[in-house]
């Protein structure tokens, strides 16, 4: 799509210096006949006139760049390492004022610790913000940058920097709270709170099985406890006691021998072909990890008072493509999704969205996660190639044992310090949406329907809520009465007229709109045979 020809701002840029950054461009330009925008999934080409083609120049398409094509934070940090700075001081020497020399000043000196050479002149002008606020999640008090007069509403800090951003049609949490509350006024609080606490075990499940380790119950039941305790409850987060206090608790004792808290090893998330292991996605080395926890800490502390979908979204993803841990780090990536939107007075308690719940409902779904995840993971891995590899075995200081060897750990941190998380977060929003509007929607329906076929069956046979939950389920699951249920319950169900009521009963209150039963006196008592079933509701 791209124009190979008069290539503007970032492209330029990248054909001129040989930079290229690793998570793609999204939006690129070149001079064409017409002004006219291309479109091609994420990407975006737009063309321009001949009369928009800056000067030949850094100074020229820097500026192009930032007009027209937002603030590339991983491209701009390898291109200015790749720079002295001698030209900002010559632009800044002939544009004292220009906002747009000033920005690339701020950012330079910002993103590698260094100094622009000396000035011939100070730069002067208004203060101008260094990302637009209108287009970027942004840190909600800036702090003044006297030297550039540049207001830095980064929401993170040079150790970790995630931008995001801002879309036409942007969900806003203001919208999922009158959703919510539209529920609570058509169901009740008793029912949405009886769905909530099945969906958190429901979501505890969910979680596990994106893990690969949907099985084992008491780890289930270990997350659902720790997404109820500590879920918009601990005074930091992410703060060094509180992420091992979150990781105790949704490991157990069970994983013995390995320190928790921040890793002290490398760690590589991948799979095995063959008899080779295969490289997914590779973490930034151990020894970056405070650094860039502590940014992620301060953009979740700049940006509060944001939109908090965005913020959880930066929060979760961020964590998850830092991975501090030496295990856990996908299940606390999504707890910090729901303890942000607890945080932030989206949800309230004891609401937990089942976020796991959305992503696992299908292989599709699942698949939507994972390439959200491999938005950064995949082109980084197919830059980094044979600089990976796997050598001798040593045991690091947390216990972990690993043969990972990795040639370069410094060229990709560029790459880990400043990811795009819009397209990730433009994923993550229309889960957030979905489990309202579908898992918390039809939990509540069921509840509703399981009501009445209850209320119905009271009317016609004595039980138990055990016995009434093994009724309704089977015949709601098979439409019908089964064999098993007959075996199971046969004084109801080998009166065929009396069972063909119950069955009758059952499917009607999980009609849409369903009214209870007549009011009948109950018959019969139920005796099952065989151990008890759980009651779901």
């Amino acid at each position: 799509m791209e124009n190979s020809s008069a290539p503007l701002g970032y492209l330029w840029l990248s054909r001129h210096t040989g930079i290229e950054p690793v998570q793609p461009l999204r939006r690129t330009s070149s001079v064409g006949k017409v002004r006219e925008v291309q479109v091609d999934g994420a990407h975006e080409h737009r063309t321009y006139p001949r009369a928009c083609e800056p000067e030949p120049s850094l100074a020229g398409h820097l500026t192009f760049a930032l007009k027209h094509e937002g603030v590339a934070l991983e491209f701009l940090a390898r291109l200015f390492e790749a720079s002295d700075g001698a030209f900002i001081s010559e632009w800044i020497a002939r544009e004292p004022t220009s906002a747009y020399a000033r920005r690339v000043g701020f950012f330079y000196e910002w993103l590698t610790g260094s100094e622009v050479p000396a000035m011939a002149r100070p730069p002067s002008g208004n203060y101008v913000d260094a990302l637009d606020p209108s287009a970027y999640l942004v840190a909600t008090t800036p702090q003044k940058i006297r030297r550039w007069r540049v207001n830095d509403n980064l929401p993170g800090t040079p150790a970790f920097c995630p931008t995001i951003e801002r879309w036409d049609g942007l969900l806003q949490p203001e919208a999922i709270q009158e959703q919510l509350d539209g529920l609570y006024r058509r169901f009740g609080p008793e029912t949405i709170e009886r769905a909530v606490a099945w969906l958190s075990v429901k979501e505890s499940r969910a979680s596990f099985v994106i893990e690969h380790e949907g099985k084992e119950e008491d780890r289930i039941a270990r997350f659902a406890r720790c997404m109820a305790e500590h879920c918009g409850r601990l005074d930091d987060p992410l703060s060094d006691e509180a992420i091992r206090r979150v990781q105790d608790a949704v490991l157990g004792e069970a994983h013995t021998g390995i320190a928790r808290g921040l890793r002290a090893s490398p760690v590589f998330v991948g799979h095995v072909s063959g008899l080779q292991n295969v490289v997914d996605y590779l973490a930034p080395p151990h020894e970056a990890l405070e650094g860039m926890v502590d940014g992620l800490r301060a953009a979740a502390a700049r940006t509060r008072g944001q939109n908090a979908l965005l913020r959880a979204a930066a929060i979760a993803y961020g964590f998850v493509y830092i991975h501090p841990l030496s295990d856990g780090n996908g299940r606390l990536s999504r707890f910090l999704i729901n303890d942000t939107l607890l945080r932030d007075g989206v949800i309230a308690p004891p609401l937990i969205l089942p976020v796991s719940v959305v992503i696992s409902a299908n292989a599709s779904s699942r698949h939507g996660y994972m390439q959200s995840l491999d938005l950064l993971s995949r082109p980084l891995m197919r830059r980094l190639g044979e600089s990976i590899g796997f050598g001798e075995r040593r045991r690091y200081a947390d216990g972990v044992e690993s043969n990972l060897v990795v040639r370069d750990w410094r060229w990709p941190m560029a790459t880990w310090r400043y990811p795009d998380l819009t397209l990730q977060s433009r994923y993550l929003l229309d889960v957030i949406a979905r489990s309202v509007q579908v898992e918390l929607l039809d939990e509540a329906l069921y509840l509703q329907a399981y009501d009445r076929a209850q209320t119905a069956l009271k009317e016609l046979v004595e039980g138990t809520s055990e016995h009434y939950a093994t009724i309704i389920r089977s015949i709601q699951q098979n439409q019908g009465v089964s064999g098993k249920l007959r075996k199971t319950f046969p004084a109801v169900f080998d009166d065929e007229v009396l069972a063909g009521r119950v069955a009758a009963a059952v499917l009607k209150a999980f009609e849409s709109g369903a009214d209870a039963e007549d009011a009948v006196e109950p018959v019969l008592d139920v005796q099952p045979r065989g151990k008890r079933p759980r009651h779901r509701p």
